[in-house]
């Protein structure tokens, strides 16, 4: 049976920066890195006159998790599983089919993560990524706008349309859900080292 630590906290707290970082401390085993948005529903179902008010990144509805517990259980099992699933806005924009698996450390992360319960049953760590909220948004609106793809004024609409209404009680209330909380105004690399430690010990008994 592998191991899994399930990563998560509110928008921008520095998950996937510090799942990177866990990954290269422990990149003498074998791992798999999943990231929860590419579980993320395409809400093809939705009539098109409709689906622009019913799309959301910040509520638990987003989520295929049927799908992603699936994946969750096969990969701690020993097996591998293939990505992007039907149904998921990574299979409509059409990222490449990739196989996963097997490997002894699962690691994933995402901002929603903490409200399946089957998830946090099957996580051996929970982590959570403790940011100041004002540093948050500041990256969350640097990030969305870095391509020039998307205008500040559009990053602040979706800001306040679906980041705002959901994060506290789908991200932020869930804290303490956590095993261990890494304060992440900065890079924690302490924090990194120590949960490293920590799946190298679990991994080697």
């Amino acid at each position: 049976m592998g191991l899994l630590i399930a990563i998560s906290g509110a928008t921008a707290s520095g998950k996937s920066t510090f799942a990177v970082g866990l990954c290269n401390l422990l990149q003498s085993r074998s791992q798999v890195l999943l990231n929860q948005d590419h579980y993320f529903r395409d809400f093809q179902e939705i009539p098109e006159d409709s689906r622009e008010e019913a799309l959301t990144s910040n509520h638990p509805r987003a989520v295929l998790w049927n799908s992603l517990v699936y994946h969750l259980q096969t990969l701690k099992s020993g097996g591998t599983v293939t990505v992007p699933v039907v149904g998921t806005r990574a299979r409509l924009r059409g990222d490449e089919p990739k196989n996963l698996g097997p490997s002894e450390l699962v690691i994933i992360e995402g901002h929603l993560l903490f409200n399946d319960d089957r998830i946090l049953g099957l996580a051996d760590l929970l982590v959570f990524m403790d940011a100041n909220p004002h540093e948050r948004a500041v990256r969350r609106l640097l990030r969305d706008t870095k391509s020039g793809l998307t205008s500040l004024e559009s990053a602040g609409r979706w800001f306040r349309k679906d980041v705002i209404p959901n994060i506290k009680t789908y991200s932020e209330a869930l804290r303490d859900l956590a095993d261990v909380i890494v304060p992440f105004d900065r890079d924690n690399e302490v924090a990194a080292k120590a949960v490293a430690d920590w799946a190298k010990q679990k991994l080697d008994s």
